[in-house]
């Protein structure tokens, strides 16, 4: 769990992340393999490494997205923005429900690893910011509050 929240984090930073330093040579001929195979029509991609893991940003079918892989060249998760006009209705449906006071970010962050997809979803008034994080089961949980 302690890893997954590790990569999670990373993740999340890395697509807040506005430009990335190209070290596409410090990338393993295994993670590139991999990368190539599962995107394969994958343009302007640029490569970071942080600790054991490798973040490509790039375009892929005119769609903006992260990949995370580990050394062994797996696929660890995915990430892209998406209009908060596209969440799930279960999703649009809370946030009408439990956060209406709340203005919502135009865009939220869809996340998906180990076979799960989380979105993130930023919301604020005039006296705090939150970043939601609903899970796959339906929970919320509220992963960072900020005070104004």
């Amino acid at each position: 769990m302690k890893k997954l929240a590790t990569v999670l984090t990373a993740v999340i930073m890395l697509f807040t992340t506005t430009a990335f330093a190209s070290e596409e040579s410090k990338i393993t001929a295994k993670v590139k393999e991999a990368f190539e195979k599962d995107f394969q029509k994958a343009k302007n991609v640029n490569w970071e490494k942080a600790k054991d893991y490798y973040f490509a940003s790039f375009t892929f079918n005119e769609l903006e997205l992260n990949a995370v892989y580990n050394e062994e060249g797996e696929l660890v998760g995915t990430s892209r923005k998406i209009a908060t006009a596209q969440l799930p209705l279960n999703i649009s449906l809370t946030l009408s429900q439990k956060y209406n006071d709340y203005l919502m970010q135009e865009y939220a962050t869809e996340l998906s690893y180990n076979g799960e997809t989380h979105y993130l979803v930023t919301v604020s008034n005039a006296k705090k910011t939150l970043q939601l994080n609903f899970r796959p089961n339906g929970e919320v949980t509220v992963d960072k509050k900020i005070k104004k």
